[in-house]
């Protein structure tokens, strides 16, 4: 299923924007149905002035827009001065257009906003292992069609749920680089503050202070460009 570009906000005042149009000089009419097409996402995207992407890197997620600055742990294998691209960016945004990789978990989005609910369900296979039980994860229409009601578990309605397992979003699908790269570059190795650290055990006479300086690495967000172009 292609990405699909989403206005920020479910509804807006109509005089509010124009106005704003106005004064500005940015037409930011937000089409009222999702976009299907992936290259007319990426022409809405590129009318709007600042872009900011959702990415992962080394295990973490950030919300990145050019010129931020990064604090990672060290990483190893880099020189500074050394040019980076990210490979899993998961969403790119503007002020009114959201571009998404297909959510996990089968996530859909209704055309009003909003997510259908999603449930977990357990799918017993009855030749291979009988006393064993698979759980999927489904929208709620699709669950109750496959199994039956005592087998429907329970899931939490927050957002942070609609992300498995456990609510992180570098789990999820990821953008590809023909639809946007995000450019980076390794402006520093550096160290945080002193850390002192107390090593002892009771009643042995052991006593001991340790030092220790944790090493990163700063990343300069230099360029996001949507498309391949």
């Amino acid at each position: 299923m292609a990405p699909r570009a989403l206005p920020r906000f479910a509804s807006y005042s109509t005089a509010a924007t124009t106005q704003n149009a106005s004064n500005t000089g940015i037409n930011n009419a937000a089409p009222q149905q999702p976009v299907e097409d992936t290259q007319a996402a990426l022409r809405l995207l590129r009318a709007q002035p600042n872009h900011y992407v959702v990415a992962s890197i080394t295990g973490r997620t950030f919300v990145l827009s050019e010129s931020d600055l990064v604090t990672l742990p060290h990483l190893r294998g880099v020189q500074v001065g050394d040019v980076l691209e990210l490979d899993r960016v998961h969403e790119v945004g503007s002020r009114n257009y959201t571009l998404r990789a297909q959510d996990p978990a089968l996530g859909r989005r209704k055309a009003q906003g909003g997510r259908f609910p999603l449930i977990l369900f357990q799918e017993r296979d009855a030749e291979n292992s009988p006393n064993s039980a698979a759980v999927h994860v489904a929208t709620h229409s699709t669950a109750m069609a496959k199994a039956s009601s005592d087998r429907v578990m329970p899931w939490s309605s927050s957002w942070a749920a609609q992300l498995v397992p456990a609510g992180l979003a570098h789990v999820g699908a990821v953008l590809s680089q023909d639809v946007v790269r995000v450019r980076c570059v390794v402006v520093e190795h550096t160290k945080g503050p002193m850390e002192r650290i107390e090593k002892f055990k009771r009643r042995k006479g052991y006593d001991k202070v340790v030092t220790h300086k944790q090493p990163y690495t700063r990343l300069r967000v230099d360029a996001i460009t949507l498309g391949s172009a």
